[in-house]
C-alpha cells in the first residue's frame, strides 16, 4: 500500500458505505420474507457494534483518568470509534420497528400466557422502552460530543489553560453515568428477551465484553497502522507491550464474571435463573459455549502469556482481531437462544445484518478518524517516555 494513511483511510470509508448499503438492500429483501428473522438479526448486529461504541467511549474516560502511553496511542482510534454513538441511536428505530417480533413482553398473547409479567409492564412497555433507550444515547453520545471538543481544544493549545482538568473531571462523572446507563440497557436489550430470568451480574459481564472488544479493535487498528505515519516512529514496542496486559486482564475479567454469574445460578439451583443456561447449553448450543470458552478465553490467554506474543505487532494484531471475532459469537450466544432455545439456527440474515450495520459504523468510524490528526498533537508525557 503506497498511498499515504488517510488516503487508504477514505477509500476504506467509501467500500465500506457502499457493502453496507448492498447488504441493507438484502436486509429490506430479507425483512418481506422473513419479518421475525430479520428483527432477531438485526439486534444481534447492532448490540455488538453499539458495544464498540460505549467501550471505546470507557476507553477515552478512563484513559483521562490513569493516563499511560497505551492510551495515547489509541486515543484518536477510541474518540472516532464513540462519536458512532448517534448512528447507533438511528439504528436503534428498526428494533423499535420490530419490538414484537423481538420481545415477548410487548405481544397481548404472550403477556396473557404468561400473568406474572403484568407486575412488570410498568417498566416492560414499548412507549417507556423506547425512551429510556434513546435517554441512554442522548446522554452518552453527549459525553462523546464534549470529550472529543475539548481533546481537538487540547491540541490547538500552545500557551495558556489546557482543557485537559475538563477532560478528566467529565470522564470521572461519566464512567458512573455509563454504569447507570448499562444497567438499564443491559436489562432492556438483552435480559427482557426472556422476562422471567434475572441476574444481578448481567450488567458486569455485558460492560466487560464492551470494554473488551473495543479495545482489540483498537489494538488491532493500531497494529494495522503502526507502520504508516504518523504512527511510524511513535509507537514502538512498550504500546503493544501495554495493550497486551491489558487484553490479558480483561480477558481474565471477562471470564472470571461469566463463571461467576454461572456458578452462584448453578448452585442455587432455582428454576427461573437455570432456564437461561439451559436454553445456551440445549443441542448446539452447547458446543457454541465450549467454543467460547476455547477461543475466548482459553487460546487469549495463552498467547497473551507469552512476552513475545504481546511485543510483536503483527501477532498481537491476529490475537486482538481474534478477539473481537469471536464475541460476535459471545453476543449471538447471549440472546439468539431466547428465539431458539431448542438449538443452533444460523439463517443468512444474521451475516446481512451484521454487513449492513457493520457497514454503516465503519464508514462513519473512518469518517470521523479521517477528519482530525490521527495522534494527539499534545500528547503530555505519553509518547515521550516509553
Amino acid at each position: 500500500m503506497n498511498a499515504a494513511l488517510p488516503t487508504q483511510i477514505h477509500r476504506a470509508a467509501r467500500k465500506a458505505i457502499v457493502t453496507a448499503l448492498a447488504a441493507a438492500l438484502l436486509c429490506a429483501l430479507g425483512a418481506i420474507w422473513n419479518r421475525p428473522q430479520f428483527f432477531q438479526s438485526w439486534l444481534v448486529a447492532w448490540i455488538f457494534f453499539t458495544g464498540i461504541s460505549c467501550g471505546a467511549l470507557v476507553i477515552v474516560m478512563m484513559q483521562s483518568l490513569t493516563g499511560g502511553a497505551w492510551g495515547v496511542a489509541v486515543q484518536r482510534l477510541a474518540e472516532s470509534a464513540m462519536l458512532t454513538l448517534p448512528l447507533m441511536a438511528l439504528l436503534f428505530v428498526p428494533v423499535l420497528i420490530g419490538i414484537h417480533e423481538v420481545f415477548p413482553w410487548s405481544r397481548a398473547d404472550a403477556l396473557a400466557a404468561h400473568p406474572k409479567w403484568q407486575h412488570k409492564l410498568g417498566y416492560l412497555n414499548p412507549p417507556f422502552f423506547a425512551l429510556r433507550g434513546f435517554f441512554y444515547f442522548a446522554v452518552l453520545s453527549a459525553l462523546a460530543f464534549f470529550i472529543r471538543r475539548w481533546s481537538v481544544q487540547q491540541d490547538k493549545v500552545v500557551d495558556g489553560p489546557s482543557p485537559g482538568r475538563r477532560i478528566r473531571m467529565l470522564g470521572a462523572g461519566g464512567l458512573v453515568v455509563y454504569v447507570l446507563c448499562m444497567n438499564f440497557a443491559s436489562t432492556d436489550w438483552v435480559m427482557s428477551l426472556e422476562p422471567d430470568w434475572y441476574s444481578t451480574i448481567f450488567v458486569v459481564i455485558f460492560m466487560a465484553g464492551q470494554f473488551l472488544t473495543a479495545l482489540a479493535l483498537m489494538t488491532a487498528l493500531l497494529a494495522l497502522f503502526a507502520g504508516h505515519k504518523p504512527f511510524e516512529g511513535f509507537i514502538t514496542t512498550k504500546h503493544f507491550h501495554d495493550l497486551g496486559n491489558l487484553l490479558l486482564t480483561f480477558v481474565i475479567f471477562w471470564i472470571y464474571v461469566s463463571f461467576s454469574q454461572f456458578l452462584i445460578i448453578w448452585s442455587g439451583n432455582l428454576p427461573k435463573e437455570i432456564s437461561w443456561y439451559l436454553h445456551r447449553s440445549a443441542s448446539c448450543w452447547k458446543g457454541v459455549a465450549l467454543f467460547l470458552m476455547a477461543f475466548q478465553f482459553i487460546l487469549p490467554v495463552g498467547l497473551l502469556l507469552l512476552r513475545g506474543m504481546k511485543r510483536h505487532r503483527e501477532r498481537l494484531g491476529a490475537i486482538a482481531a481474534l478477539i473481537v471475532v469471536v464475541n460476535i459469537v459471545n453476543v449471538y450466544w447471549l440472546i439468539a437462544p431466547a428465539f431458539h432455545p431448542e438449538g443452533l439456527r444460523i439463517h443468512w440474515l444474521d451475516f446481512a445484518t451484521l454487513i449492513a450495520v457493520g457497514g454503516f459504523w465503519t464508514a462513519l468510524f473512518l469518517w470521523f478518524l479521517n477528519r482530525q490528526p490521527l495522534l494527539p498533537l499534545h500528547p503530555g508525557e505519553g509518547l515521550r517516555h516509553v
